[in-house]
């Protein structure tokens, strides 16, 4: 009878029990957002109706004939078309010009209303040219926008919607499309400065589009033991769940050479992967919902692992660009900055909003915040005094005496202000060609820079001498050296702790465009002009969008390498900040939401390749001096050494591939994404850097 009352009380004890873990394990899950695939440019359009087939036997479409355009003739050709019997072929002569250079060929096309774009076959012959539209709307103002597509060999569908996230000039100058608009001309831009060449493209089937409609088939994702920005340690396991309205789930995870980690498939109703991450690097696991025997919705799980999920190491050579002062980071991606090796970043703290009520000063609730997160972490921020102030010339460029002695009172404020914590300011950004001031009033050439920097400069380091302040505000284009001399006529050679520049390549590789040659040659004539300090680059990335001045996520990692590596070879290089950190929106389309090593936080900030291959190369080099680079054709191979004697080469080719051998007592070999590789004397070269450790290393190609 005992026995008989006890036992249901065990029994409902441990249904309790059970019942209880099953929901704790339950409770484990939760949602994530991951990346949507990129659908190629052909489904993204659909046709409303055709604007050239080029069918019939007369020729239509002319090219633009000006000083900046290269040599075009247009034929109809029959032997090379996508479809039907006929396409545009465009041969083209490039000499080299030193300023601009492209082709425009222009045809008919009208679009009445908004919503519609222009979309084409292209066949490019292997140069990888960058395209654009331009429209001019009803007032005269022409607005050009990048084109979405391939600019691969063989035929791509290009197409490019109308919409204001477009540089615009003439007509009214409202920066917006005032329909009806008509087709100026498809624009197709040389590679980089100075190309030379000759050859042949060719144009097929042109139709007014609209963006394509999809059925919404969501796949939802969830994963055990979320964390921001999907940053792992090596040896941990990731495990996630998916589910959604079809029949199947499907998936594959990858490392960032392509490599199967796992795949597995199971029913719509949920299925759960698992793969383990057994070395460092950047992880994909690409997840497919499959309805009707076909799929109907594609994702990517990004993530990382580094040995015992963070990186130790620090750079003073290298930081990134961030938006804490706009409001637009959670602040935990600080903590993720610094877990990747990263203590240095270029912010800013406007004018505008420390001055809100003329003569008071305060920091907004957010600065506080992020510059107490940053003195916890001890991060070293570099700040910019920038924008304008409503109470000063109309909102406009600071150009008289008031409008500068506020601008420098503020800017002396700031500094007090956040002394201890903040060990570098840069005086303005980009401000000859006018960032975040677009349509203000004010001069603002190289000269007005110079009256503002000159009184700032004085100012700030009288009030904290100990501070790092930044001239120039990272001049970038055609004539950087020209209006960074004439600023320094009006400020003085001596108004500057160091200088600033924006030397943006994109789509173009650092190699290919002279990155080099282009910095070491602005660097020379400042300092003929009399300026001692060294060069900062405040700001350089590849965005990743796509269109055809976009970088695949791969192609911006080993470009970011390079890029550091090249110019801490130029020995007038400081500091490199690089732009940015994260991605600022969700527009594919659109550079400025791309530019970032890791996703946005709508995909919980989960890497790109791009932040691994920063924070392998921040590893490997950050507490080591730069002794040479060596090059032999296409090749590279940079030399670094540690306080301990111990040398790492960074080896890379700018295209192709190419031999390397090296002499010396090899140690360790790593990839641009940390991984071990087998530490051998004799290396084929590619496009993604190597890391070879070791002593008393020398390069042979």
């Amino acid at each position: 009878m005992r026995h008989r009352h006890t036992f249901p009380h065990r029994l409902v004890f441990v249904l309790v029990v059970i019942t209880a873990s099953v929901e704790a394990a339950e409770s484990d899950w939760r949602p994530i957002e991951c990346i949507p695939a990129d659908l190629p440019a052909e489904a993204m359009y659909e046709r409303v109706r055709s604007a050239d087939d080029f069918e019939t036997t007369e020729l239509t479409w002319v090219p633009l004939r000006s000083g900046q355009c290269a040599k075009t003739t247009l034929h109809r050709d029959t032997g090379e078309h996508h479809s039907g019997r006929a396409s545009l072929r465009v041969d083209y002569e490039f000499i080299g010009k030193p300023d601009f250079e492209y082709i425009q060929i222009e045809g008919k096309a009208d679009f009445a209303t908004p919503g519609l774009g222009l979309g084409f076959w292209l066949k490019l012959d292997g140069t990888p040219f960058s395209l654009r539209l331009r429209i001019t709307d009803s007032s005269g103002e022409t607005h050009q926008t990048e084109l979405s597509g391939s600019t691969e060999s063989g035929w791509q569908f290009m197409a490019g919607p109308l919409n204001t996230r477009s540089t615009a000039w003439g007509g009214d100058g409202n920066g917006r499309m005032d329909y009806p608009c008509r087709l100026s001309g498809i624009v197709i831009d040389r590679p980089q400065k100075g190309f030379v060449g000759t050859g042949s493209l060719w144009i097929d089937d042109v139709a007014i589009v609209k963006s394509r409609e999809f059925e919404s088939r969501s796949l939802r994702v969830e994963t055990q033991e979320k964390r921001f920005g999907n940053l792992y340690a090596v040896g941990e396991t990731v495990t996630l769940r998916a589910a959604g309205p079809g029949e199947q789930v499907c998936w594959t995870a990858e490392d960032f050479f392509g490599h199967e980690l796992a795949q597995g498939e199971g029913p719509a109703t949920g299925t759960q992967v698992q793969f383990s991450l057994d070395r460092p690097g950047w992880f994909s696991c690409k997840l497919e919902l499959v309805a009707d025997g076909l799929p109907v919705d594609t994702r990517m799980f990004a993530c990382a692992a580094l040995n015992d999920g963070i990186e130790a190491a620090r750079s003073d050579f290298v930081g990134v660009c961030s938006h804490f002062g706009q409001n637009k980071y959670p602040l935990e991606t600080m903590d993720l900055m610094q877990r990747y090796g990263i203590d240095q970043y270029r912010d800013e703290i406007g004018w505008g909003g420390y001055e809100r009520q003329k003569g008071r000063y305060a920091l907004p609730d957010y600065a506080a915040a992020f510059l107490q997160r940053s003195a916890e972490l001890k991060m070293r921020p570099l700040l910019i005094f920038d924008y304008s102030n409503p109470h000063y010339d109309n909102g406009g460029f600071p150009n008289s005496p008031e409008a500068i002695a506020g601008f420098t009172a503020y800017a002396v404020d700031l500094a007090r202000r956040t002394r201890g914590t903040v060990p570098m300011f840069e005086v303005w950004n980009e401000w000859i060609g006018g960032c975040g001031m677009r349509g203000r009033p004010g001069i603002h050439d190289g000269e007005a820079y110079g009256r503002l920097l000159k009184p700032t400069y004085a100012a700030v380091k009288s009030a904290v001498p100990d501070l790092t302040v930044v001239g120039i505000g990272g001049e970038y284009g055609a004539h950087c050296a020209e209006n960074i001399l004439g600023a320094v006529r009006t400020a003085g050679p001596d108004a500057m702790d160091a200088w600033s520049i924006h030397p943006y390549r994109y789509p173009r590789s650092p190699e290919s465009s002279d990155l080099v040659g282009e910095v070491t040659r602005i660097a020379r004539r400042v300092a003929d002009a009399g300026v001692k300090t060294k060069a900062w680059i405040t700001e350089i990335g590849y965005p990743t969008h796509r269109t055809s001045r976009g970088s695949s996520p791969a192609a911006q990692a080993r470009h970011c390498v390079r890029t550091l590596v090249l110019l801490q070879s130029t020995g007038v290089v400081e500091k490199v900040f690089w732009y940015d950190l994260k991605d600022d929106g969700l527009l594919r389309d659109y550079n400025e939401h791309n530019f970032g090593l890791i996703h946005h936080q709508h995909f919980n900030c989960a890497p790109k390749p791009g932040i691994v291959a920063m924070s392998v190369f921040i590893r490997l080099t950050g507490a080591a001096e730069f002794l040479d680079l060596s090059q032999s054709g296409d090749a590279y191979a940079a030399r670094y050494r540690h306080n301990d004697g111990r040398d790492v080469i960074v080896a890379w080719t700018g295209k192709g591939q190419a031999n390397l051998r090296l002499k010396g007592k090899i140690a360790a070999a790593v990839d641009i994404m940390g991984g071990a590789l087998k530490p051998v004397a004799e290396w084929e070269l590619s496009e993604t850097p190597v890391y070879i450790v070791g002593d008393h290393l020398a390069v042979e190609f």
